[in-house]
């Protein structure tokens, strides 16, 4: 009689055989471009940025549902790299700012406040030029009550950020991307993200008002 552990040892090897197979196979059949998006992918798991500076605050987010932030930044330009971006912009107001103020892109102009804007205790309008669309998010009473432009795998994103007026930095770390990363091996792009490449334009910075 087989022993049981060395029954389960070798079902786990046949898994992992057929898992390794699988994944070879696919490479092999979807080629070049197949490899390249595994590699985007890996590398969206870690962002950092800095800048010269454009603000003063800092701010720490346990994933983009529930920040604290402080200060402000005005079309604060970082370089590093996020989400397939060398270069982005963000403008934000966090406490006690947001509750009185919008943060703005260039010469965008000021949206109307609301109740529940009183209520704010970070707003921040990011600008990445890989993506479709500004990124324009809220936090109500430290709760995301807005995420107009996120993307939905960045929401378990943990982040911290610190400005000091002649200098910035930022760092993210996003379980998110990982399992895109992860599941991508699988043919699962649960980013939407396999097409775009390092440093893409799709959009326009909002141009100031005449």
């Amino acid at each position: 009689m087989i022993h049981w552990r060395t029954a389960t040892a070798a079902r786990v090897t046949v898994a992992a055989l057929v898992t390794v197979a699988f994944v070879t196979a696919a490479a092999l059949v979807q080629g070049c471009a197949y490899s390249t998006a595994r590699w985007r992918d890996f590398t969206d798991v870690l962002s950092l940025g800095v800048s010269a500076g454009g603000g003063i605050g800092a701010r720490a987010s346990a994933t983009r549902l529930v920040a604290l932030e402080l200060g402000a930044q005005k079309d604060e330009k970082l370089v590093g790299w996020r989400e397939r971006n060398f270069k982005w912009i963000e403008s934000s107001y966090g406490l006690v700012f947001a509750s009185w103020r919008m943060p703005t892109l260039d010469g965008e102009p000021s949206a109307e406040f609301s109740f529940l804007d009183r209520l704010s205790t970070s707003r921040r309008r990011s600008y990445f030029p890989a993506r479709t669309e500004i990124e324009d998010a809220r936090h109500t009473l430290f709760i995301l009550s807005r995420a107009r432009g996120m993307r939905l795998v960045t929401a378990l994103d943990v982040g911290v950020g610190l400005s000091a007026v002649i200098a910035g930095l930022e760092a993210t770390v996003s379980p998110g991307e990982l399992a895109d990363f992860l599941l991508g091996w699988f043919g699962l792009d649960i980013g939407r993200d396999d097409e775009i490449r390092f440093g893409e334009k799709r959009q326009e910075f909002p141009k100031p008002e005449k």
